[in-house]
């Protein structure tokens, strides 16, 4: 299903959260400015509280889908075939059930879901578009709008539940910084419905510029109370005193004050009206413990300058308040209460509520010293009042209270029409950029999934072969030998692909023949056969690492090939440990080398014939305690010396030198020795340890012999002996299957 990335933006300037308070009307303060940072408002973005304000503008309570042979997609607006409602307020609401819609004639359906309560609901129901119905507590109407989409297709309807959709949209909304320095944010929503999202989008944006203005409002409308508030008291005392001095006017008509008592009028006057400030300002001091001592307030503070109090650790102690209380709300609103950041907020707002009781408390005590000495003055004043006669007296006292009350009245209603003013000049923070649209396609991306395929597609393989050969330790080309040990390499044995595993019983043209027959004329040049120089037969040892390694199969047919071209062969089966099974070359007799070193029989009983001409064999023996103290004996030594007079070469299999000692002992004594190393089988550093071996000179003329060597896996398919395809070898002219043929 296709998924877009859906973008707008918009710009916040000002104090998109706080708002203004009622120090900036009274006292002149930057009317609705802050420094609100756009992390606090990308938080405000993503509330579930906000988003549910834009759903509430929106007819997203129901999502209707479209379900074709392949595809589930929503059909949004004019694309949706039918129009459900709902009362939100029944006791019962299936929401997030999804229900089929079944068409049963013209005007009529069923509604079918896999939901068990509700399906045994519906069961047998059939309903009518246009009419209005009540089913287990669920009251709803479904109208018919166009019957197209149910041609071939399954109409579906989910209610969405208001609180779990909200949720779900400001999960999925994404905020960013615009970049740059501007002060503007970048609103990202992917889905599947790019209308829908747009206007979600269009909408949310909306809320949230709605949202800054209401917040101004609340704070404005909050002051104007406060304001509407004084006045009310004012007045009421303004409008006792006016009738009192009229009254008193009536009586005394041609009263009038003299110098004297306007002078102490005067006096009197101004001393009252600094007393009336220090008791207002008493009276915001209780009125601010008050509010510190409530835990969880929701009201508006009012700032200090509100009562012309210009204590600059105050203000700035309950704007430091205002400020964590507005950043701890937005945090609260969309992150858990255990979140540290949230608690270390809390914590800075517990110490700046202590720093601002200390300081209410200070204050309060040098209030009450002012307060004390104004009521000094005010009585020594009074005191001359008092020799002023008693009607001149009554008129000072009214006209006095009404000068200050009358002051306080016009004061309070200049600072009320400035209010109201600001108020209707009040705009917005927030101001939409880009309205929503489609950025770009998230999923599928054609190219994306074509370079991921092609990656995939030759990557792996690449990777898995690399690997595959970083993690082989085995030998498995010639150049592998050539790479871990100096050692020559006296031939390749190709893989026999026969049952049998003796020389005599294939073809003499065989491949496997005709490797031998080179690995025993580079044993010719090896041990120097034919030169006149040296008497007596030739030793060669046949060795391996470890056993599997056909060095018993490459001694018997070394042997073989070696006898057929006339030449005087013994093998011998030196491996006593493990004895070898000779019946292929006519040999039962479980008598051999064992016992006629314990000095049990006598040479010729342990030397037997075989099915070849001038081939012989001496078996290992009955398997024997001590096969090392036998192999160094004196009786050993005279049989090697015996058996070079009577034969020209005699071949030894050996046990594996990686394992025992006993091969390395004949190695000794041998004129060629031949270690036998498998493809895909011997371990690299076995190929090491004989290099090894070979530096320190405990062993010497030695040659390789790769063994079960699948020509194909190697970088080349010629050279004597190394591949097929020439039609010289037998097997070159068997029939091959139609499969090996294509292969081939």
């Amino acid at each position: 299903m296709p998924k877009y990335e859906i973008t707008s933006s918009v710009m916040v300037s000002g104090n998109a959260a706080q708002g203004t308070s009622a120090a900036a009307l009274l006292y002149g303060t930057e009317l609705y400015k802050g420094a609100q940072g756009l992390t606090n408002e990308s938080i405000l973005l993503k509330t579930k509280t906000l988003a549910r304000k834009t759903l509430d503008k929106l007819d997203f309570s129901v999502s209707y889908f479209i379900q074709g042979n392949v595809l589930l997609l929503e059909a949004y607006e004019d694309d949706a075939p039918i129009h459900v409602t709902f009362d939100t307020t029944a006791t019962t609401v299936p929401y997030g059930v999804t229900f089929k819609i079944l068409l049963q004639g013209e005007n009529q359906y069923e509604l079918t879901t896999e939901n068990g309560a509700w399906a045994s609901n519906m069961a047998g129901k059939t309903f009518e578009f246009g009419k209005s119905y009540l089913v287990n507590g669920f009251a709803f109407t479904i109208d018919l709008l166009k019957p197209q989409p149910f041609e071939g297709n399954e109409v579906l309807f989910v209610l969405n539940e208001p609180d779990a959709l909200a949720k779900r949209y400001a999960s999925n909304l994404s905020v960013s910084p615009y970049g740059g320095d501007a002060s503007a944010l970048v609103l990202t929503l992917t889905g599947s419905t790019p209308k829908k999202d747009i206007d979600y989008l269009n909408a949310h944006m909306v809320t949230y510029m709605q949202n800054n203005l209401d917040i101004k409002n609340a704070d404005a409308v909050s002051t104007l109370s406060f304001i509407d508030l004084q006045l009310q008291q004012i007045s009421d005392s303004l409008y006792f005193i006016e009738s009192r001095l009229e009254d008193f006017k009536k009586r005394n008509a041609a009263m009038d004050l003299s110098a004297q008592g306007a002078k102490v009028a005067g006096e009197l006057q101004a001393l009252e009206e600094q007393k009336a400030t220090l008791l207002m300002n008493s009276r915001y001091y209780d009125y601010l413990s008050s509010y510190l001592s409530k835990e969880n307030s929701s009201e508006q503070i009012q700032a200090p300058a509100t009562l012309g109090i210009s204590d600059p650790v105050l203000n700035a102690l309950v704007t430091q308040l205002v400020t964590l209380q507005t950043e701890l709300s937005v945090a609260s609103n969309n992150q858990g209460q255990a979140n540290p950041g949230i608690r270390l907020k809390r914590q800075q707002l517990t110490e700046v509520r202590a720093s601002l009781l200390e300081n209410l408390s200070s204050l309060e005590d040098a209030n009450q010293i002012a307060l004390r000495n104004l009521n000094q003055r005010i009585q020594t004043a009074a005191s001359a009042l008092q020799q002023l006669p008693s009607s001149e007296r009554q008129l000072i006292n009214i006209q006095r209270l009404y000068s200050l009350s009358e002051n306080l009245y016009v004061f309070l209603m200049e600072k009320r029409a400035e209010a109201g003013i600001a108020k209707a000049a009040n705009t917005s923070d927030v101001t939409i950029l880009k309205e929503g649209s489609i950025n770009k396609q998230i999923a599928p991306q054609p190219l994306q999934n074509y370079g991921i395929a092609f990656i995939v597609g030759f990557g792996l393989p690449l990777a898995f072969v690399f690997m595959k050969e970083l993690m082989n330790n085995k030998i498995h080309t010639v150049e592998d030998i050539a790479k871990y040990t100096a050692l020559p390499l006296l031939g390749l044995v190709g893989h026999n692909k026969k049952d049998d595993n003796l020389l005599a019983n294939l073809s003499p043209k065989s491949a496997l023949a005709e490797a031998f027959r080179t690995v025993r004329s580079n044993l010719r040049y090896m041990t120097s056969v034919g030169d006149g120089q040296q008497e007596g037969g030739k030793i060669i040892v046949i060795t391996s690492s470890i056993s599997g390694e056909g060095k018993t199969f490459s001694a018997k047919n070394l042997a073989y090939i070696i006898s057929i071209s006339g030449e005087r062969t013994l093998l011998v089966n030196a491996d006593m440990r493990k004895p070898n099974n000779n019946t292929d070359l006519g040999v039962n007799s479980s008598n051999g080398l064992s016992n006629f070193l314990a000095g049990h029989t006598t040479l010729e009983e342990v030397i037997h014939t075989t099915i070849q001409d001038n081939l012989h064999v001496l078996p290992s023996g009955d398997i024997p305690p001590n096969p090392s103290e036998l192999l160094l004996s004196s009786r050993m030594s005279a049989m090697i010396e015996e058996l070079k007079q009577r034969y020209d070469y005699i071949i030894m299999d050996t046990p594996p030198v990686g394992i025992l000692s006993d091969g390395l002992e004949l190695m000794q004594i041998s004129d060629a020795n031949v270690f036998m190393v498998r493809q895909d089988y011997t371990i690299k550093d076995f190929l090491k340890n004989v290099q090894l071996q070979h530096e320190s000179g405990k062993i010497r003329n030695t040659a390789i012999l790769f063994n079960d060597v699948d020509y194909n896996k190697l970088n080349y398919g010629y050279g004597y002996g190394y591949g097929y395809g020439y039609g010289y070898y037998a097997e070159d002219n068997e029939t091959k299957s139609l499969w090996k043929r294509i292969r081939t």
